[in-house]
């Protein structure tokens, strides 16, 4: 009887062929059909005796979206999740503080938390980010990119133009669901309250819950953080 062991770094069939995520180290006499499937790589063995096994490799998470509300804890998560990777550039989508005081000490609170050697781009544009190779991003956050979104489409002034800003967020997603890099991002969660008043702000808020629902869809990551503490979804 074929023998399959599994392991962290991957699969062995009969101690010689070996399996991962990254391909197959072959043996004679062994058939080995792969397969993308939405959980990983799916490995179809043929033996030598003419037995048959399956093995699927876990699809390492390259997407990870990190939700939550104010002061929840999510950019200490998602900044965790990166800290190994010393050349990760930091994409602030929030502006330099330079007309707010106060968002300026927040800014500078985050900057003195992140390892020295991670890079920094302030931008909104970030689909061009994506489409490029290169190391890994840490995108803060998606809820301002949406606020700053809407101010560039006059949004506020007239709500028509939440069709182009929904134009932008299907350009968003599509350039996250084919990147390359390694990326983390994190978003508000702005639906859990009372109803808004005004038009406008209820449009943001059903905007952000687009956001949220198409990126994590196209997320092998979603985590959902809250009073400090972070739950898989």
């Amino acid at each position: 009887m074929a023998e399959l062991i599994t392991g962290p770094d991957g699969a062995v069939v009969d101690g010689v062929l070996r399996l991962g995520a990254d391909g197959v180290v072959a043996a004679a006499g062994y058939e080995v059909t792969t397969t993308r499937t939405v959980s990983g790589l799916r490995y179809d063995v043929l033996t030598p005796a003419g037995e048959q096994l399956s093995w699927t490799a876990p699809m390492a998470a390259q997407r990870m979206l990190v939700l939550g509300g104010a002061r929840s804890g999510k950019s200490t998560e998602a900044e965790r999740l990166l800290a190994d990777h010393a050349d990760t550039i930091y994409v602030a989508t929030g502006g330099d503080g330079s007309a707010d005081p106060e968002w300026a000490e927040r800014i500078a609170l985050h900057r003195s938390r992140r390892p020295a050697s991670w890079g920094l781009v302030e931008t909104i544009d970030l689909v061009p980010l994506l489409e490029t190779a290169g190391p890994p991003l840490l995108i803060d956050c998606f809820t301002l990119w949406l606020a700053r979104t809407m101010d560039e489409c006059e949004v506020w002034s007239d709500y028509s133009r939440a069709a182009e800003v929904e134009k932008r967020i299907e350009r968003l997603a599509d350039a996250w669901s084919a990147t390359t890099r390694l990326v983390v991002a994190v978003s508000n969660e702005v639906g859990s309250g009372v109803v808004p008043a005004d038009a406008g702000t209820r449009l943001y808020r059903d905007l952000m819950g687009r956001v949220n629902a198409t990126l994590a869809r196209r997320s092998e990551t979603v985590l959902w953080c809250v009073a400090g503490r972070t739950v898989a979804l």
